[in-house]
């Protein structure tokens, strides 16, 4: 597989107030990720912190993606934040996008996306649009109508796996519906019962090994769950693990 790492991983070290994403990446590219996910909620606010991101991440070779916990569409409308959602992908030298889809109109839609279509012209960035937790704006059928019109190369879904049996949805059904647009994966354990989201992989209800042996080997998956961990080494331990195991998908 062709492996990222989301930053979410080292949540519970994020808490110290002294311990940012930079502090991540040397770790994250001794694990032998080529790819990391930054998160925009773990950002300090400072643009010094986003130049020496872009700076730390290209000195260590490492490809940089960005998540940002936003819809592209609210109520009907296109984000009054796009052009934030572009400028600060390019600010962390990230080549790839990760927000939620939300709520679009079909009446304006199309000529919604002529504009962000521009504006990945204009950046070089593609955009993956994730299904939140919610059966109007998460569902296999609701991606699949949106990107069958609407994705293209530079335009394409996250398939986060666990979010859909937070409304039921088995998601080794759900990949089927939408195989052909997926351009990004999260791995995530949760538990339907609960709608909880869970430490690490090894346990939950979702059949990780099924999704993964649907999708092609190309396809960026990130390991996007936390872990309980004291130290830097712990979770590196934890994330290494994880993608032995499931290699052989």
């Amino acid at each position: 597989m062709n492996w990222v790492l989301n930053t979410i991983a080292y949540a519970d070290l994020v808490k110290n107030d002294n311990f940012g994403q930079l502090d991540m990446l040397q770790s994250i590219q001794e694990i032998g990720f080529k790819t990391v996910e930054l998160r925009s909620e773990y950002f300090d606010g400072s643009d010094q912190e986003l130049r020496d991101l872009k700076t730390t991440s290209q000195v260590l070779g490492m490809q940089v993606f960005l998540s940002i916990p936003a819809a592209l569409f609210e109520a009907g409308k296109l984000n009054a934040k796009l052009d934030e959602f572009f400028t600060l992908p390019q600010a962390v030298g990230a080549v790839q996008l990760k927000i939620n889809l939300g709520a679009y109109d079909p009446a304006s839609v199309a000529d919604d996306m002529l504009i962000v279509n521009e504006k990945i012209a204009q950046t070089g960035l593609s955009i993956v649009l994730e299904n939140d937790n919610t059966p109007e704006t998460g569902s296999s059928d609701y991606f699949k109508g949106f990107l069958e019109k609407y994705a293209n190369d530079h335009v394409g879904m996250c398939f986060d796996v666990g979010n859909f049996l937070f409304f039921h949805e088995d998601p080794v059904q759900a990949v089927q519906k939408v195989l052909p647009y997926i351009h990004y994966v999260h791995l995530k354990q949760v538990e339907e019962a609960t709608r909880a989201s869970l430490a690490g992989l090894s346990v939950g209800d979702v059949d990780i090994t099924s999704i993964l042996k649907a999708i092609d080997v190309e396809i960026p998956v990130a390991v996007e769950c936390q872990y309980l961990a004291s130290d830097v080494d712990e979770v590196a331990e934890k994330s290494k693990l994880i993608c032995v195991i499931l290699k052989p998908v």
